[in-house]
């Protein structure tokens, strides 16, 4: 049942968001993965390809300490590479991976 809306709930949510917003995650954005047998990943040397499973058009999943968070699409930046979020994955893990933090700080 969604819990009500009031000025309390605000509050709350603002402490909680104060205590765990300089906890440090890893965030990962997964371009694709391949199956390969051992030998074929020893015997890679330089300019060798690697097929990947998915499409050069498709999102890669972005993931904070393994959890999926969403997608986006790789995009250039300068020099690197940086992602464009083009969807939020709502993930339960992620929340409660957000209250276990509060709860130990």
């Amino acid at each position: 049942m969604p819990q009500e809306v009031t000025n309390d709930n605000i509050i709350e949510n603002f402490r909680n968001i104060s205590k765990v917003g300089k906890v440090e995650v890893t965030l990962c954005a997964e371009l694709g993965k391949a199956k390969i047998s051992l030998r074929d990943a020893i015997e890679y040397d330089e300019g060798s390809i690697v097929v990947l499973d998915k499409f050069e058009d498709e999102p890669v999943d972005v993931y904070v300490d393994d959890i999926l968070i969403a997608k986006a699409k790789i995009v250039a930046i300068d020099d690197t590479y940086g992602i464009k979020i083009v969807e939020i994955i709502e993930n339960e893990k992620l929340e409660n991976k957000k209250n276990d933090t509060i709860d130990q700080i």
